[in-house]
């Protein structure tokens, strides 16, 4: 007799090119999800590495991992559209394929899957430390203390009536189309319903074979002084003018992309640089705040060299 599929919760993991991620990705997650006969969906965004041979052999040892490779390459937001559309369950998991998920989150959102929520949240590797488990009703209240933690989108778990209600194209291009379609759906509600998770957390997958994941560190200015920016302010005017400027520099103060030792490992690997500094500093106050200036203008001024000597010194101390 066949199993029945988990009708309440799937996983969807949009990737390209990364099949060594993908590889370790699904072989910590199809232990869990063939134990509540989740669905997995893998959308690959037509990758030329070996990523469609990768998800074949998974396929092999669990009946409900699909898979849907586009013919050419649709750019992330499109594919992330297609991804969280597929499932027909009542909450749709967005998860990263550099990003683990581990049993007793799992367990604890699926006994929260039982219930009506229009998103579960959860916390980025514990790095939320000031807002307590709650269920948040005030869509202001949910921006300002925790849009910031929204923006990485392995934390999000979208209620089917969000994501069949959401405007996609509104935030192609920004970056932050996972945070977008949530928090503007959340502004023309009466009443919302978020179940945040403080103590469940999302973690790094992490693999001795992995390459270190480059990401958006090289476009780290780019995303964090100017489209996030951008991207906070361009929300529904239902939001306050101040509650917006306060969550652009949340990300920046508590998600600390630009800590010392963050802006000292950007200028070791040829990510930042004076001239990096001139093409966005007129975005710095609204960003970060004109008292951090001075750190960025130091570092930008060190030598690559030197720098990289000292990254390695934070490393062999930690």
């Amino acid at each position: 007799m066949d199993s029945e599929i988990n009708k309440k919760l799937s996983i969807v993991i949009p990737t390209y090119n990364r099949d060594l991620f993908l590889d370790c990705s699904l072989e910590s997650h199809i232990p869990l999800a063939k134990e509540f006969n989740i669905p997995l969906y893998v959308f690959d965004n037509a990758s030329p590495d070996n990523t469609k041979e990768i998800v074949n052999k998974w396929m092999m040892k669990y009946e409900f991992l699909y898979y849907f490779r586009n013919k050419k390459n649709l750019g992330g937001d499109l594919n992330f559209e297609l991804a969280l559309n597929k499932p027909d369950t009542e909450y749709i998991w967005l998860l990263g394929d550099s990003y683990k998920i581990n049993k007793e989150v799992l367990v604890s959102v699926l006994e929260q899957s039982k219930f009506f929520y229009d998103m579960i949240l959860l916390n980025d590797n514990g790095r939320v430390t000031d807002v307590e488990t709650q269920l948040i009703s005030d869509k202001e209240y949910l921006l300002t203390s925790l849009g910031w933690n929204m923006t990485q989108m392995s934390t999000l778990i979208y209620n089917k009536k969000v994501i069949k209600n959401a405007n996609y194209v509104r935030f192609y291009g920004t970056n932050f189309i996972q945070t977008g379609i949530a928090l503007e759906y959340f502004a023309y509600q009466e009443n919302i319903s978020v179940k945040w998770n403080k103590e469940l957390s999302i973690e790094v997958l992490r693999n001795k074979d992995l390459r270190e994941k480059i990401g958006w560190q090289k476009n780290a200015f780019d995303i964090w002084i100017k489209k996030w920016a951008s991207f906070v302010l361009s929300l529904s005017p239902i939001y306050s003018l101040d509650g917006k400027l306060k969550t652009i520099q949340m990300h920046n103060q508590k998600g600390k992309v630009f800590s010392f030792k963050n802006l000292l490992k950007l200028r070791s690997k040829g990510f930042y640089s004076m001239k990096d500094y001139k093409k966005h500093k007129k975005y710095f106050d609204i960003s970060i705040g004109n008292h951090a200036k001075f750190k960025f203008i130091l570092i930008a001024f060190i030598p690559v060299k030197l720098v990289s000597f000292v990254n390695l010194m934070f490393k062999k101390r930690n």
